[in-house]
């Protein structure tokens, strides 16, 4: 296992490699021929439309929303691809697995550290699949992407060196057995790279103590596995990872971007929507979110966890 060196976070886009809030897997159920015409899900972070990215009133939200929060990262990782993922000790001939790859954007820069390896991009959306593969036009050899569900993995066992599975197991109706077929297509050699906000830990600071508070609280129950980092290191012990590295990161945001677009405000509109905010509240609280950020007040944080995992002592 390689030796990591912990990283201070000092802002929102200064994180160690993984791709931003919402690479899961998508889990979908498939209707019946003659099942009645289901109704769209709201394209938000909540009531599992990110496990079924494609019945959302707007997938291109969640491509667009994954651009948005990844861009500085992104152009980090362009920069010096080697660095930014020397966490995960990549060399030639590696086979490498990323379960939830979205738009695969961090797949297509690992991909030539671990040729003539392979690199293999997995999502259950379709919309993240054909974006994923349309980007990739400039035919990279060894990379892939293939529509597929953690829950049942399309991949014979010890298939993969590495698997990564970023902001996942938070939306997938059964974590473990999610783990577990993440350690059936595993070589016993190999490591894993599991990486989750605690939603418990998040800090979206207002003038109105008692509507900041309510906000995260509601932030952490509305997501379906909003405290599974918490879980998880007993869970890995439990299935036989004997060597486990937890990185705990503090990701700060001081003024309104791309955290305060694509997750502050959505959930404001899925909190009106199950009535745990009125509308006065809700902007009332944009409103002073607003105002403090003028005043160079804004301050949100959330703790990030990497887990990284094997079976070697």
């Amino acid at each position: 296992m390689p030796t990591i060196r912990p990283q201070r976070i000092r802002a929102e886009t200064n994180r160690l490699p993984r791709l931003a809030v919402g690479l899961d897997n998508r889990l979908s159920v498939l209707p019946r021929e003659d099942a009645l015409p289901q109704p769209l899900v709201p394209s938000t972070a909540f009531a599992d439309a990110w496990i079924q990215v494609d019945r959302t009133e707007d997938p291109r939200f969640f491509v667009n929303l994954l651009d948005a929060t990844r861009a500085c990262l992104l152009e980090r990782a362009r920069t010096s691809p080697q660095e930014f993922f020397a966490p995960l000790a990549l060399r030639p001939g590696l086979r490498v697995l990323d379960v939830g790859c979205g738009t695969g954007d961090f797949l297509r820069l690992l991909a030539p550290i671990v040729s003539p390896g392979s690199a293999v991009g997995v999502d259950l959306s379709e919309t993240m699949i054909a974006e994923a593969r349309q980007r990739s036009a400039e035919n990279i050899d060894n990379l892939s992407f293939r529509v597929g569900s953690v829950l049942d993995l399309p991949f014979s066992a010890a298939s993969f060196d590495r698997v990564l599975a970023t902001q996942l197991l938070l939306h997938v109706p059964d974590p473990v057995k999610a783990l577990m077929e993440i350690k059936r297509v595993l070589a016993p050699s190999g490591a894993i790279s599991i990486s989750e906000i605690d939603w418990g830990t998040l800090v979206v600071q207002s003038s109105d103590n008692q509507l900041g508070r309510r906000f995260s609280e509601l932030a952490c129950r509305e997501l379906r596995n909003g405290l599974i980092i918490r879980e998880l290191p007993g869970q890995l012990r439990e299935l036989g990872f004997n060597h486990i590295v937890i990185l705990p990161e503090v990701e700060v945001t001081q003024d309104l971007g791309a955290f305060h677009t694509w997750f502050v405000e959505p959930s404001l509109q899925h909190f009106k929507r199950i009535e745990a905010f009125t509308q006065a509240e809700a902007d009332a609280f944009l409103a002073d979110l607003k105002e403090r950020a003028r005043r160079g007040r804004y301050f949100s944080s959330r703790t990030y966890y990497t887990i990284l995992a094997s079976q070697s002592s």
